[in-house]
């Protein structure tokens, strides 16, 4: 979604630190206030309600009423958080295809010429999510599995650029003179800290969650994982040679390869009468 954004390289870094600190102060705070609503740990594991929050909001108020009440307010939080999550999982996905990346690029990479959004890449994206969402009807090992890979992948996700950063050197970045820099040494820092955690959390999350281990309690992550690393190498065998990368010039609103400077200002026009993506730059202040 950086591509949206005026100054990709400040507003990025930006967005990115705001959303921690908010994120982590309220929910810093939610949490402990939680912790000291909580008189009955027991009840709350074992709720009728199916939903341990519900049930930290009885005990709070001892109104069912004001329970439900504040029940909606997460709820709501959350129905947004998956507005934020679909819309930024179908850009990736409209990315991908528009490099040359995913099955079927050509079809997932339209733009619609009104709309001026990805709406197939949005579609697939909402249609993948409906589906893997009923596993939540089905056993409870296969969602948790789900849950956990999730997780895993976000996290990797997060350490596959910073374990390249690491291995090819900063200097790679630093020698772009980049808006939002930590620094040598502090960077390098943030930079282990960040692989270092990423690595212990996900390794536990491929721990079973009770001892003795037997089918149904048995952690299904690792073949998730599995699965998904076939599926990962099969797509690279296919596309390697058709996928293009990533366009840095865009993505990072720089000059092109041509040594046309691309301003701020740069912005994808509304497509072509076929829906295909059309950029828009300027040079010396025209389109």
């Amino acid at each position: 979604m950086t591509e949206e954004m005026p100054r990709p390289t400040r507003d990025a870094p930006a967005a990115m630190n705001a959303a921690v600190m908010i994120g982590g102060t309220t929910g810093t705070v939610f949490v402990l206030v939680m912790m000291f609503a909580i008189t009955d740990i027991d009840t709350v594991l074992g709720t009728a309600t199916g939903m341990p929050l519900t049930e930290i909001f009885y005990q709070a108020t001892r109104n069912r009423a004001a329970a439900v009440v504040l029940t909606i307010v997460p709820v709501v939080c959350f129905i947004n958080g998956t507005n934020g999550c679909l819309t930024s999982g179908s850009r990736l996905l409209w990315a991908m295809a528009r490099d040359g990346g995913t099955p079927f690029s050509k079809y997932l990479s339209h733009i619609h010429p009104r709309l001026n959004v990805p709406v197939r890449a949005i579609l697939v994206a909402s249609v993948f999510n409906f589906i893997f969402g009923l596993l939540y009807l089905g056993p409870t090992v296969a969602f948790n599995a789900y849950i956990a890979s999730c997780t895993i992948f976000l996290n990797c996700s997060y350490a596959a650029p910073i374990v390249v950063l690491l291995i090819r050197g900063r200097q790679i970045v630093m020698a772009r003179n980049p808006d939002y820099a930590l620094g040598r040494y502090r960077g390098l820092a943030a930079n282990i800290i960040a692989v270092t955690f990423v690595g212990f959390t996900s390794f536990f999350f491929l721990f079973p969650n009770v001892i003795p281990v037997d089918t149904n309690t048995m952690n299904y992550v690792s073949a998730v994982v599995g699965i998904f690393l076939l599926f990962v190498c099969g797509l690279w065998m296919f596309k390697r040679h058709s996928y293009e990368g990533p366009q840095f010039d865009l993505i990072l609103g720089e000059s092109n390869t041509t040594g046309i400077e691309l301003d701020s200002e740069k912005q994808f026009s509304d497509g072509d009468k076929n829906g295909n993506v059309v950029f828009q730059h300027r040079e010396n202040g025209s389109v």
